[in-house]
């Protein structure tokens, strides 16, 4: 562990304590955020999609208690949060963050998990709205939690772990997303990418050189919300664009299994709406395989162009961009030492995903800065990352 690291985990450590009435924790557990390179919103539609945890985090310390209660602290609400552990255990709408934690406790429950009593401490740097996987590393790092604490030995596996997160936040939280965070911050590892099959759920890896490529985020700081309308209208899109398609082709189930040349003969009877939007993931899928055989011939211009396709695309077919985002991957784009950048996550706000070379990693986001404030009198966020482990659990000595 880095000296940064370590610090971080004491301070966790003596909040937990200063909330708790001066109890310590016995363990942390640490889910990373993600962050997503190529593949947006192919993840409901069963497509292809290239992600990585990253460093930043949310962690939840964590202590037993010797009743049949659940306690939950945020750090960022400031809130305390009690639930009595039951199989009947349902969302409450006083404390939505809290629901997060209730969706994992009964969905555990309802695998068969002895959840028991414990205080939880829940501390993240990743931001909000940025569209860094914020949601799942939290659910993640509470489920990690609540077994850990409950049954130690306990596995559901990765790929289960990952869905009964996401039926979490789909049910408790009422946001539609697909399971592509959860699963990227679940299998990342260290200077290694995810290339994740979203219909048989199959993860390989891909190397990725850090020493050369550096991952920069740049956070728009316009915040986006995944439970928000437009989201869902998109999947909503998709869907309503398999219908048309299914009664030519019956079996399509998902924009997955529609090839470039059954879209075009069937422009007219989607119109021109659905087409755009069936347009976009169909190249978005071919654009995140032929990303992935770049990648593993570190062919990162090539990496780079498919990134700008990819926003372009986003913003122009999918239309879930914005101008904040995309004046700044306009400026990543013009930037010689930049290999390319796109929108990152749900859209409609968030980040912009660079790749660049390290040793232009500190000019680019200077004059990227730069020019940020003074078109919108804003000042983005810029958070340099690297691909890392995605879980842990740190027992405290």
């Amino acid at each position: 562990m880095s000296d940064g690291y370590n610090t971080l985990i004491k301070e966790v450590s003596g909040n937990f304590s200063d909330v708790y009435g001066g109890q310590r924790p016995i363990f942390i557990s640490r889910a990373g955020g993600r962050v997503e390179l190529i593949g947006g919103h192919t993840d409901y539609n069963e497509g292809f999609v290239i992600a990585a945890a990253i460093e930043k985090c949310c962690l939840v310390a964590t202590s037993r208690r010797t009743d049949n209660k659940i306690c939950l602290y945020s750090e960022l609400a400031k809130e305390r949060h009690e639930f009595e552990l039951s199989s009947d255990l349902g969302a409450v709408e006083d404390c939505k963050w809290a629901n997060y934690g209730r969706g994992v406790a009964a969905l555990l429950l309802s695998e068969g998990l002895a959840v028991k009593g414990a205080n939880l401490y829940i501390a993240s740097d990743i931001p909000v709205g940025a569209g860094l996987g914020s949601s799942a590393a939290l659910e993640i790092s509470l489920a990690k939690a609540m077994i850990h604490i409950s049954q130690s030995e306990y596995e559901p596996g990765p790929i289960r772990l990952a869905q009964i997160c996401q039926e979490a936040e789909n049910r408790y939280v009422n946001s539609p997303c697909g399971i592509m965070d959860q699963i990227a911050s679940i299998a990342g590892a260290n200077d290694k990418a995810v290339l994740l099959d979203c219909r048989d759920l199959g993860v390989r890896h891909l190397p990725f050189d850090s020493n050369n490529c550096r991952i920069m985020i740049f956070n728009s700081m316009v915040k986006h919300e995944v439970g928000g309308g437009q989201y869902g209208k998109r999947r909503e899109q998709c869907e309503q664009a398999c219908s048309v398609l299914s009664k030519k082709w019956p079996h399509i189930k998902t924009l997955r299994d529609v090839n470039e040349s059954m879209l075009n003969s069937s422009k007219e009877q989607l119109g021109a709406l659905l087409f755009s939007r069936a347009s976009y993931i169909i190249g978005e899928n071919t654009r995140v395989l032929a990303a992935a055989e770049a990648l593993g011939q570190n062919d990162m211009a090539e990496f780079g162009k498919l990134m700008w396709q990819s926003h372009c695309s986003a913003r122009d077919l999918y239309e879930i961009s914005c101008e904040e985002t995309d004046f700044l991957a306009e400026q990543i784009s013009q930037c010689d030492e930049a290999y390319g950048g796109r929108i990152s996550g749900g859209g409609f706000g968030g980040s912009v995903v660079a790749l660049v070379r390290s040793d232009a990693a500190e000019r680019i986001s200077q004059k990227v800065y730069e020019a940020y404030r003074d078109r919108f009198s804003l000042d983005c966020e810029i958070y340099p990352v690297r691909c890392r482990g995605g879980t842990e659990i740190i027992e405290i000595k």
